[in-house]
């Protein structure tokens, strides 16, 4: 995930925030919506305190075909966008830091990696 910029948010408007996930050449991630119930989806959640989620907003999974799976499955590959639109609840005017969780579990077309949750810090101003 690269580091995402820092977010200006007005007091009682919704802003978003802008996540860019980068993955390895030959890894996938399930998508937000998996195709099996067994599989881990792709989850970012926010701590709770001066904002809270309004809409996550994950982009359009696609379908791919693997060995290990009787039927294709839904995932993210390559570089995507998350956009979480945020809505002030408990913030004053200034600076802070927005702290989130994304939970995943990369692929390859071979073997899974164990699930990994990333913390993710957005740094914000108040106005």
């Amino acid at each position: 995930m690269v580091a995402p910029p820092r977010t200006v948010f007005q007091r009682n408007e919704i802003a978003a925030v802008k996540l860019a996930v980068q993955l390895r050449s030959g890894y996938h991630v399930n998508s937000n919506t998996p195709s099996e119930d067994y599989l881990i989806p792709l989850r970012l959640t926010w701590e709770p305190g001066a904002f809270e989620a309004a809409e996550t907003i994950y982009p359009k999974p696609h379908f791919e075909k693997y060995s290990f799976a009787d039927k294709p499955l839904s995932v993210f590959t390559g570089d995507f966008e998350i956009v979480a639109r945020l809505k002030p609840v408990k913030v004053s005017a200034g600076m802070g830091i927005l702290l989130g969780k994304l939970r995943y579990q990369a692929c390859s077309t071979t073997a899974c990696l164990p699930p990994k949750t990333v913390e993710v810090r957005v740094p914000y101003e108040t106005r």
